[in-house]
């Protein structure tokens, strides 16, 4: 990963445990430099109550906010050292929907990378509407890390999944893998790619006399293979550490990843909302559930950001 310099770390009340930190933390251990947003949330309760004036309502706003912000600085000081404390800028701040609240100090603050605990989803919930930490997977402009109640182990797997499904994807694939190798380079993990082959016989091709729907698998796999060798080869990964599997993503990614034992899995994101990401649905959603390791989300903003502060750098570079 790129030495992120400033990291949101979103805490959760009524969580005994604040994995976000915990990770963000972790992080920081390999740059010195790095310093950490300590979040708490704090619902917005101003156009909910009419019954106070206005000098009334700010000063329970107030109190409210400074409440928060004193039991968030009692957390720290109760669950992190002294030495990591100085790292931790801690932030009370108020707000009437939680994904935007949380993508709006990631902005505010500077911060180049956001870390959220994983939360459990309900099948109806994805469909009905959104939840917190799909919201921001979509719509955040800065990597993105799902992260579970595990440590990370020294020399363990990192599992990148790649997609040749789009031209457009190979960017966002050696973008993926750069992350991955950052990390790879601390931490002494080994890298693993994976690419699912969907197969998925056309209507039609029933009706063709003597076709093989199995000659027809085969053909998808072997072109898969064959793409996925080419991007391994071209980039130092080993054959050994590429794997290619028969099925959709949302089947392949966690059955390859529990296999390795994998601690992350870094996943390219469309950012689709709406009715389309309900239909469709995101591989980076659909895998979150199901897998043991955290999840290392770069959608199509990330990338979009990347490519500008690129040609900002050249256009700098060139006068």
């Amino acid at each position: 990963m790129r030495q992120y310099n400033k990291i949101l770390a979103v805490i959760e009340p009524r969580r005994d445990t604040q994995v976000a930190l915990m990770r963000a933390l972790e992080l920081a251990k390999y740059n010195p430099r790095a310093r950490i947003v300590a979040l708490r949330l704090v619902y917005d309760f101003s156009y909910d109550i009419h019954i106070l004036n206005r000098m009334s309502e700010q000063s329970t706003r107030d109190d409210v906010l400074n409440t928060s912000l004193t039991q968030l600085k009692e957390t720290l000081a109760k669950t992190v050292s002294p030495a990591d404390l100085e790292k931790i800028t801690p932030r009370a701040v108020f707000t009437r929907d939680i994904g935007e609240g949380i993508l709006a100090e990631s902005a505010h603050s500077g911060c180049d990378l956001i870390i959220k605990a994983a939360n459990h989803h309900k099948v109806l919930d994805s469909i009905l509407f959104t939840p917190i930490d799909w919201y921001i997977l979509r719509n955040s402009k800065v990597p993105v890390i799902i992260a579970k109640d595990h440590k990370w182990t020294d020399k363990g797997s990192i599992v990148v999944a790649v997609d040749f499904s789009f031209s457009e994807r190979r960017a966002a694939n050696v973008m993926l893998l750069r992350e991955a190798q950052e990390l790879a380079k601390i931490t002494g993990a080994t890298i693993h790619l994976v690419n699912s082959a969907p197969v998925v016989l056309p209507a039609v091709m029933l009706e063709v006399p003597h076709y093989s729907p199995e000659i027809y698998a085969q053909s998808i796999v072997r072109e898969h293979e064959r793409r996925l060798y080419e991007f391994a080869a071209l980039h130092g990964i080993p054959r050994e550490n590429c794997h290619i599997r028969k099925g959709m993503p949302d089947e392949v990614i966690p059955s390859v990843c529990n296999e390795l034992n994998a601690f992350v899995v870094f996943v390219g994101s469309a950012g689709r909302s709406g009715m389309m990401a309900a239909l469709i649905g995101n591989t980076c959603e659909e895998v979150v559930d199901y897998i043991k390791g955290d999840l290392i989300v770069v959608n199509d903003r990330v990338m979009a950001s990347r490519d500008k502060e690129k040609s900002a750098e050249s256009e700098e570079n060139a006068n």
